[in-house]
């Protein structure tokens, strides 16, 4: 048995890009063309792109590894021997390839509802790769002379069921596996630790697992605050894979904040966008960044009537309801509330936005970016980012 080419050349592409995707994985950098908040990056940020802490495309490289070693066991020179005892490995592992692929194809499309291009690229040559060597494969009863079986190469019924029982075990070790793991609690703590935000919980731009987090408190309502919304979008667009935002509306009006006396007129209905922009994240995380960018778009905020109209537009009108009776509004805005109050108590910074980076606490925004990349190398060890 021979195989031909294309086979080898689509295993080969599987194992060439799972490679890949572990390097990036382990050395917590970027995938190529997949930005921050991109389907891929979504997906590879995902809980289930790992199993136990292990990156999944590292068992995509052994699967396919596995498969194409495999298949150079197939030669001009390989007797039929040989032959039987390649097909009975390499038969399972091809079942387990194609129930893989099937089941992350599915997290993909109906769980995540966000696919990853590369590894579709993964999954798409790998089937294919799979498939034609199941087709190909010998699967018939022994022949009934021992000579002719001597000669022949054939895998029996039987043997082949046994086989695929054993690729069924396999994969039900790794999907069970991945269903019971308990996604990682990542906990940003300040202030001693009086203050705890769980990174999979609380408005968040970036990804939770990232080494570095700070936190932003901010209202929509404020002028400097749109400034400083410009200079954090482009540091995660350029330090997405270092850097994690907590984002925290604190609004500088008297009707939720206690720290303000008066309501200034630029902040009248604070309290309602910082509401707002909550029941957003809460409704469905994966708008709040363009809700942020629309309300801070304008050098005002658009009318408090427009910006539900939006908001309702981008997750609906009964998920937006449903969030503004959710408890975790009301929570997390009294949370950002009592951390400004902390900061105006013990170091009478009332000025915003404000930015908390380790031990050091901000007021106001940065001159320009270059000032902001200054403060994270020395705060955080963090290396500006190449122009």
């Amino acid at each position: 048995m021979r195989f031909k080419v294309p086979i080898r050349l689509f295993l080969l592409i599987a194992v060439g890009v799972s490679a890949y995707l572990v390097y990036a994985s382990l050395r917590g950098s970027g995938v190529a063309g997949c930005g921050p908040e991109s389907g891929c990056d979504e997906v590879l940020q995902s809980r289930w792109s790992r199993w136990f802490g292990i990156p999944v495309s590292a068992f995509s490289v052994l699967v396919y590894g596995a498969l194409l070693a495999l298949t150079f066991r197939f030669g001009r020179k390989s007797d039929p021997t040989t032959e039987r005892t390649t097909w009975r490995l390499i038969i399972p592992v091809a079942i387990l390839a194609v129930l893989a692929v099937v089941y992350f194809a599915a997290l993909q499309f109906f769980v995540l509802h966000r696919t990853c291009p590369f590894c579709m690229s993964v999954h798409a040559s790998g089937l294919i790769a799979a498939v034609l060597i199941l087709v190909a494969a010998p699967i018939r009863e022994a022949p009934d002379k021992p000579w002719q079986a001597e000669k022949q190469v054939f895998v029996p019924p039987r043997i082949v069921a046994m086989m695929s029982l054993v690729a069924l075990a396999a994969f039900a070790l790794f999907a069970g596996g991945q269903a019971m793991q308990k996604e990682k609690t990542y906990t940003f703590k300040t202030y001693d630790g009086r203050f705890q935000f769980d990174l999979n919980d609380v408005p968040l731009i970036g990804s939770p697992r990232n080494t570095n987090a700070i936190i932003s408190l901010f209202d929509y309502t404020c002028h400097h605050c749109r400034i400083m919304h410009g200079h954090l979008m482009e540091a995660h667009r350029k330090l997405s894979n270092q850097l994690s935002i907590i984002s925290l509306p604190n609004p500088l009006d008297s009707h939720c904040n206690p720290n303000v006396r008066q309501t200034p007129p630029p902040h009248q209905q604070a309290c309602d966008y910082a509401k707002l922009g909550l029941a957003v994240w809460r409704a469905n995380r994966k708008m709040q960044h363009q809700f942020d960018d629309w309300i801070f778009d304008p050098e005002k905020p658009p009318p408090l009537e427009k910006a539900r109209q939006y908001a309702t537009d981008l997750v609906g009108s009964n998920q937006l309801a449903r969030a503004m009776q959710d408890p975790w509004v009301e929570k997390t805005l009294n949370q950002a509330i009592a951390l400004y109050s902390t900061n105006y108590i013990h170091l009478k910074m009332g000025n915003m936005p404000q930015l908390i980076i380790g031990t050091n606490i901000l007021g106001g925004t940065f001159r320009d970016t270059a000032e902001m990349y200054k403060v994270f190398e020395k705060q955080l060890g963090i290396k500006p980012p190449s122009s």
